[in-house]
């Protein structure tokens, strides 16, 4: 899926799934902002809606507990809450949820956004990676590819998130990086202990080439 596709390429796949189709958030007045500029490139970058579908173990959600689950999710649900994860882990019951995005403006894929988020050994740890055609922010403009981050708050725990923003412009070692996760977090018995263990080849990414961190002071790893 690429920038520019037509809406019906989406549908398609988004149709696999029970997908939810969202508006987009107003901005509010121009007058309200304070940077006025920054309204101006915000309002260029909004959607008219987006697609969205989630798939997670048990058909939960960890991040948003839908309505409508039959009465075995629900009580799936209570037990994954209220039980430490190191227990459950045991039994593979390590909670994780992925996330696909898709924004449409005048018919056709404006963003596409993957996420991934898992509990950790002590915390949540998230990994997002969003391609559109224009940074998230004005003074991100000039650039193709941007690693940040950000904070999780789960129903359970806090945590970290990694974002990746990059335009298609960005390179292919760029993209490479951007969507790169350890995937063995998910299943791993102990869990995975922060960013070093769940995006380490970002990490490196960012210590060869900081001009790439936007608000993102990257961890040091053993």
């Amino acid at each position: 899926m690429r920038v520019g596709d037509a809406e019906t390429t989406v549908l398609s796949l988004v149709e696999q799934y029970r997908r939810v189709k969202w508006p987009s958030d107003p901005l509010g007045p121009r007058g309200n902002w304070i940077d006025k500029d920054e309204y101006d490139y915000q309002k260029n970058l909004i959607s008219d809606y987006r697609y969205s579908f989630e798939v997670s173990p048990y058909d939960l959600i960890p991040r948003d507990v839908r309505s409508g689950q039959n009465r075995f999710t629900r009580v799936i649900r209570a037990v994954m809450n209220n039980t430490p994860v190191q227990p459950r882990s045991v039994f593979g019951m390590r909670d994780w949820g992925v996330e696909v995005d898709v924004a449409i403006r005048d018919g056709r894929v404006q963003s596409v956004l993957g996420m991934v988020v898992v509990e950790g050994r002590t915390r949540w740890l998230g990994h997002e990676w969003k391609l559109a055609n224009a940074m998230p922010a004005r003074e991100l403009q000039a650039k193709v590819f941007v690693i940040d981050s950000a904070i999780l708050d789960m129903a359970t725990n806090s945590g970290s998130m990694i974002e990746n923003h990059f335009t298609p412009r960005a390179s292919d070692e760029e993209v490479q990086v951007s969507r790169k996760f350890n995937t063995a977090c998910l299943t791993r018995l102990r869990g995975c202990d922060g960013f070093c263990d769940f995006v380490p080849r970002a990490l490196e990414y960012v210590k060869g080439h900081p001009d790439a961190a936007g608000n993102f002071i990257p961890p040091r790893c053993p």
